[in-house]
């Protein structure tokens, strides 16, 4: 049997990505990827010509079979996602879990990560935390969880967030936490970076003149008081 690499790839400069990885994207017989136009870019510019495929939430239950038997007859697969370290918020898990229960080999070649990148620059406490993925679409879904939360967490939250809900999800921050401290992330690792941190109510005046643009990593902390 041969060995699935989950590899990490820039979050954003592409700087971001370790020589091991790099290697091992040459080195594989095939580069399993969510968007393979997207991921084109980053291969590009290494000098990788790896065959690759797609591997996303829509097609995974069908073609995982598919990328099994090949692992255990064909060669090293490496497997990617759009940005990041695959299996956060991304549908390499299920390829992983096959893996692990047919006993073929799964090897992680750390890397950028948004969540953790986000963590160590927000000034909130890192020796502990809980990643909520995307929060959920629906108001009354984002208050059920919030309540939960302030019921039950005590380390840092970290959620990714779109702009599209950016600004009720701070009003429910608001509504159920209070004036807790907030920490706001978006183009992580680029040319136009920006960190907000401040009180719901600071962050929405601030987005009263400016629209949020951009995926987010949006943190806090439970117990944490305070604006800018």
């Amino acid at each position: 049997m041969f060995t699935l690499y989950v590899v990490a790839t820039p979050i954003g400069n592409l700087e971001d990505i370790t020589y091991r990885a790099v290697r091992v994207l040459k080195e594989s017989s095939l580069i399993l990827a969510e968007d393979t136009r997207h991921s084109r870019f980053l291969l590009d510019h290494y000098g990788i010509s790896t065959p690759m495929e797609s591997y996303h939430d829509f097609n995974k239950e069908k073609v995982t079979p598919k990328y099994i038997q090949h692992l255990k007859d064909r060669g090293d697969i490496a497997l990617i996602s759009d940005a990041g370290t695959p299996g956060i918020a991304d549908p390499a898990f299920n390829l992983v879990r096959e893996c692990v229960r047919e006993q073929i080999e799964v090897r992680a070649v750390p890397g950028a990560s948004a969540m953790i990148t986000a963590l160590v620059s927000s000034g909130l406490p890192t020796d502990r935390f809980r990643f909520e993925n995307f929060s959920p679409k629906k108001s009354a879904q984002r208050l059920h969880l919030l309540e939960r939360l302030k019921e039950t967490a005590d380390s840092t939250l970290i959620f990714y967030a779109s702009p599209h809900n950016l600004l009720k999800f701070l009003g429910e921050i608001e509504t159920v936490f209070g004036e807790v401290r907030v920490a706001l992330m978006r183009e992580l690792t680029k040319k136009f970076e920006e960190h907000r941190v401040g009180t719901p109510r600071e962050l929405l005046e601030y987005y009263e003149t400016k629209a949020p643009k951009g995926e987010y990593v949006l943190l806090f902390h439970p117990q944490g008081k305070g604006g800018l």
